[in-house]
């Protein structure tokens, strides 16, 4: 029998007209089904998945647990008390049991097709995983998705996502299975893409509909499963990848090697002088990229070099500026000329094996980034600064003011800390230091850290080295390309698109169409 409050009840309603058929299984005496009360639904979407969050099977032999048709056994339901009687949910999270109420206003029981149906008419809407994994999507949307790791803590996070991960798993082991040398690209990026929008779409319908179609979490979803994929499958797909390049990396090692032992510097590539800086963090940030699994997490490390060279040119630039007392502001921006030059030194300096092999890579292979990200542009920066170190003909560029060594005997760095002080002494407390560029005060600060740790150690007896002996880098002799070997490697990096095929970036385009309009409809 039902009484008016129920039948004016907007859940109630939603249920007769779209479940009524599923009610005939929720009979007694195993289930019960919860109807949360009118005030609770304020604002609330009304979904099959809400409603299968309050149809609740008994489990077990005390006659007072229940779990619900939505969340299975993921969260147990406990109904009992005295009066009033109360639905008592309990949710685990990690370690932690988070215990919520929801008390029985009243007690129904209809006929469905001459079954009977027990309706509770409770005061508040049920705790489900939903409402957990909506609060956790919330706090974790802030966190970027810039390693493996972060990816798979992300993915680990949801409760809606325990049961689809391990099939996630076997789906990626079966994928792995595929990717061989004899498939073609496209075959494989198809195979892989097909992988990453099926889950995809899978982990997303878990979600509250309100995560579903939000972009934020569709796109903080789909990054996380791009690292976490391309990590899995990273071996297989990287030994594809770097038979297919081999002959050209040799090429563009032998070109690397020579450059560096050319000394190649920015000031002949056409950095200011007063501007021009070491840049050591980001020569270890790209020599890092061999270590990194997966095509995403590598274009990660592109994209966090170039993010360093910018910073450290900058950096130098303010303490110039405030060293030289200028009014206004520093010039901070770099051009991109300026820019290419850096990495170019950079790209020099780090000394990756197979530069060419990982550019196949990552524009075949990361699904998640589109054309207008940083981290794509990244790459087409890369890509170009590659280009010119190929056709760089280092007997062409101006000579370096002195010549470079690597190495330093004592009398050298005494001579050198001399050399810098006496600059900055005869400068004075007057500051007219036109000339002093940001590379003298990097030297500068470093001879007094010298001093002060010579200082330290004064009890110390140093030993000086004779000084013949040390050795002289020389730039190679003889400077003229070869043009056969050029030809070969521009002919291969063209046929290396630009981008990801449109037909993939439009495949994710009308998934994501198709999950909205479910959605809507």
């Amino acid at each position: 029998m039902t009484d008016d409050t129920l039948e004016s009840n907007v859940f109630f309603k939603h249920i007769k007209e779209h479940h009524w058929e599923q009610l005939v299984g929720w009979c007694e005496p195993n289930w019960v089904v919860c109807v949360p009360q009118q005030s609770a639904l304020t604002g609330v979407e009304l979904t099959s998945a809400l409603v299968e969050a309050h149809a609740l099977r008994q489990n077990g032999s005390s006659g007072s647990q229940y779990v619900s048709a939505l969340c299975g056994e993921s969260v147990v339901y406990e109904v009992g008390g005295e009066e009033p009687r109360v639905v008592m949910s309990h949710l685990e999270d990690g370690p932690q049991v988070l215990i919520s109420k929801a008390a029985v206003l009243n007690e129904y029981l209809i006929t469905v097709k001459d079954k009977v149906i027990h309706l509770l008419l409770v005061d508040a809407l049920l705790q489900t995983p939903q409402d957990q994994d909506q609060d956790t999507a919330h706090s974790l949307l802030s966190t970027p998705i810039t390693s493996r790791t972060i990816a798979e803590t992300f993915l680990n996070s949801f409760h809606c996502h325990r049961v689809i991960l391990p099939e996630l798993d076997r789906a990626v082991c079966e994928a792995g299975k595929q990717v061989r040398p004899s498939v073609a690209v496209d075959d494989m990026q198809t195979i892989l893409q097909d992988l990453l929008l099926q889950s995809w779409e899978t982990l997303l319908k878990q979600h509250h509909p309100s995560l579903q179609s939000h972009p934020p979490f569709q796109d903080h979803l789909f990054r996380a499963l791009d690292y976490y994929v391309s990590g899995c499958l990273h071996s297989v797909l990287w030994w594809v990848v770097t038979e297919r390049c081999q002959v050209v990396d040799q090429l563009v090692r032998t070109r690397l090697s020579h450059l560096r032992h050319a000394n190649l510097s920015a000031l002949q590539l056409g950095v200011p002088a007063n501007y021009y800086t070491p840049l050591p963090a980001a020569v270890v940030e790209l020599a890092s990229l061999a270590g990194i699994e997966g095509a995403v997490g590598r274009l990660q490390c592109v994209n966090s070099t170039i993010d360093l060279i910018q910073a450290q040119a900058k950096e130098a630039r303010v303490i110039l500026h405030q060293y030289k007392d200028q009014e206004g502001e520093p010039e901070l921006e770099l051009g991109y000329e300026e820019l290419v030059a850096l990495l170019t030194t950079v790209v020099v300096q780090a000394q990756c094996s197979q530069l060419v092999a990982n550019i196949y890579y990552m524009t075949h292979f990361v699904f998640s980034v589109t054309e207008d990200d940083p981290l794509w542009r990244s790459l087409g920066l890369l890509r170009l600064t590659l280009e010119n170190i190929m056709k760089l003909d280092v007997a062409r560029l101006p000579t370096p003011a002195r010549t470079l060594r690597k190495e330093l005997s004592l009398q050298d760095l005494m001579q050198v800390s001399f050399e810098v002080e006496s600059r900055f002494e005869i400068k004075g407390a007057s500051r007219s230091i036109g000339d002093i560029t940001a590379l003298d005060l990097q030297l500068h600060q470093l001879t007094q850290q010298i001093q002060l740790s010579t200082q330290a150690h004064s009890q110390a007896h140093l030993t000086g080295r004779n000084s013949a002996g040390r050795r002289s880098d020389r730039a190679s002799a003889s400077s003229t390309q070869d043009n056969n070997k050029t030809q070969t490697f521009k002919e291969f990096l063209s046929s290396i698109p630009t981008s990801l095929r449109e037909s993939l970036r439009r495949r994710q385009s009308q998934q994501r169409s198709a999950i909205q309009s479910s959605l809507n409809g």
